[in-house]
């Protein structure tokens, strides 16, 4: 047993060894926010920031559009410190068009969560005039106090707010006076979960209370593949710390102890219930008292789920807005505060689609990247391509490399947004060529990319290529020379197509009714030479094509 133990310990030590191993980089991807606070995606190739003086600017192909999302800078209440807080889409925005909004309130000491909709027609555009109100917090000092500020839709469904304990937030004050944090009857220092399926998801909010005992929780996120839950509390002067909750969730209440504890210390004996079982922190790490004398401020993050860099998988990144340090908690559970990485004025991480992470930068209006350039990738793509034959669509691409690779899946979209699979094709190894025909491809304009999926289940995907058959392709023979049978495709609807043999003599016609192929059928025919007319009478296109027959 004690062998057993020794081995074991060894593994892991080992393990952790491996998982620290991390040259992280931190990539600019964009500036000239200003003020920005938070940043996620909408389930597509896009990524919106919320800047708190009331505008959400959408980061697509590369570049900031110049015109808002949305703009509400005339509702809030102060564009330097209190305005825009947080935004979260649901899982079912693209068919919905409802995303929500956590603001404070001009000339009012409010917090207002409301769900807008996007304009129909335009998706990079959203109604301004579309606000229905969710909930309203009345914060008794919406700028000197805690009032939380994030929002996010967990692995259930359900919508999660947080909220501060509306405490004062200077240093060497006491904090949460009226322990507000442990008052069921208060909505403040709280986590609550909303169901915004049914018609009055903010009635009765009391009743909605997930989990209290937080002090000033502004940044939370799920992990995208288990639903577990991932809170930043801020501490009051010792300790910042790491709050968890292990997905699917209990259905009792859970409490984080503050402000009876800070961190895991006792702070306020006299706010402490007998009985009442705290949920320990993930991480605690010293705060201003505990430091030199030194701010601290913890911002919580988000679990890699990627599969650019494979050996961050399952790291929860997370940061201090105070130090700008970046640090990560391994998949074992080992802690690392200070990873090596800073980032100034960090105030929110988030993730795009397909699970990368982002940084803002609150002062300084940028958004960046969490990269490991020294990770390899188990493919490298060199080029991926689209060619019309007709009225098809070859797709051709080529790797340079492949190691632990195990197929591609052709995936098709007709807006960008939501893709199926078509196709598999399976990886070869080392550096290989690949086709794949779409022989249906959709009417208007195909939109295709490849899911790169490795051995081990994770992927990543490719850039996206698209097609438009709005105007007919050149039809043509296929095979050519062929035998028994020979397929004439890049048919159109209307098109009249006849068959002659080399003396002059018709020997097959058909009227086209549909787009598509015609397989000609030469089975008893002499070999040689025909040729093929190709008329539409409609659209005045003629073509003629020699076929072979051997």
């Amino acid at each position: 047993m004690k062998n057993l133990l020794c081995t074991l310990l060894l593994l892991a030590t080992a393990l952790s060894a491996s998982f620290a191993q991390l040259q992280l980089v931190i990539e600019p991807v964009a500036s000239g926010f200003t003020r920005p606070v938070k940043v996620t995606n909408a389930s597509d190739r896009r990524l919106f920031v919320a800047e708190i003086g009331g505008k959400i600017r959408v980061f697509k192909d590369g570049a900031v559009l110049s015109q808002p999302f949305l703009d509400i800078g005339t509702k809030i209440n102060d564009p330097e410190w209190a305005g825009i807080f947080s935004i979260a889409f649901p899982p079912d925005y693209q068919t919905s068009g409802f995303f929500y909004v956590m603001y404070v309130v001009k000339s009012k000491t409010e917090v207002q969560i409301s769900r807008f909709s996007r304009q129909p027609g335009n998706a990079d555009l959203a109604d301004a005039g579309s606000e229905i109100k969710i909930l309203t917090i009345p914060y008794e000092n919406v700028l000197g106090g805690h009032r939380g500020g994030d929002m996010a839709f967990g692995k259930d469904g359900f919508l999660y707010i947080s909220t501060g304990d509306n405490g004062p937030g200077s240093r060497g004050v006491p904090g949460d006076p009226n322990n507000n944090s442990q008052n069921t009857g208060k909505l403040f220092g709280k986590l609550l979960r909303l169901d915004t399926s049914t018609p009055a998801p903010g009635d009765n909010p009391l009743g909605k209370i997930f989990a209290l005992g937080l002090r000033n929780p502004w940044r939370f996120g799920f992990d995208r593949q288990t639903g577990d839950l991932w809170i930043g509390d801020n501490g009051q002067d010792g300790w910042e710390e790491i709050d968890y909750l292990s997905y699917p969730f209990s259905g009792i209440v859970s409490n984080f102890g503050w402000n009876c504890l800070e961190g895991t210390q006792t702070y306020n004996q006299s706010h402490c219930a007998q009985g009442t079982a705290y949920i320990a922190p993930k991480l605690t790490y010293a705060g201003f008292t505990n430091n030199g004398g030194k701010d601290a401020s913890v911002m919580g993050g988000f679990v890699y789920r990627g599969s650019r860099y494979p050996s961050l998988k399952g790291h929860y990144f997370f940061g201090d807005y105070a130090s700008g340090k970046i640090g990560y908690i391994d998949p074992l559970g080992v802690a690392r505060p200070d990873a090596g990485l800073s980032y100034a004025s960090l105030i929110s991480f988030g993730e795009d689609y397909a699970g990368e992470l982002y940084t803002l930068s609150f002062l300084n209006g940028t958004l960046s990247k969490i990269t490991n350039p020294g990770d390899p990738l188990p493919v490298k793509l060199l080029s991926f391509k689209l060619i019309q034959t007709g009225s098809r669509f070859l797709l051709e691409w080529r790797t340079a490399q492949e190691s632990k690779f195990s197929h591609f899946d052709l995936e098709r979209s007709p807006d960008d947004h939501t893709f199926e699979t078509i196709g598999r094709v399976g990886g070869e190894g080392l550096g290989s060529s690949y086709t794949f025909t779409d022989g249906e491809p959709l009417r208007n304009t195909s939109y295709y990319r490849l899911k790169m999926i490795d051995e081990d289940g994770t992927f990543r995907y490719s850039s996206v290529v698209s097609g438009t058959l709005g105007t007919r392709g050149q039809p043509f023979a296929f095979p050519n020379p062929g035998g028994s049978q020979i397929t004439i495709g890049g048919l159109a609807k209307g098109d009249e197509v006849r068959v002659y043999s080399i003396s002059g003599l018709i020997v097959e016609s058909r009227d086209i009714t549909l787009d598509g192929d015609w397989k000609l059928n030469m089975e008893g025919k002499p070999k040689g030479i025909y040729t093929v007319f190709i008329d539409n009478t409609a659209s005045g296109f003629s073509q003629k094509l020699k076929i072979a027959y051997k």
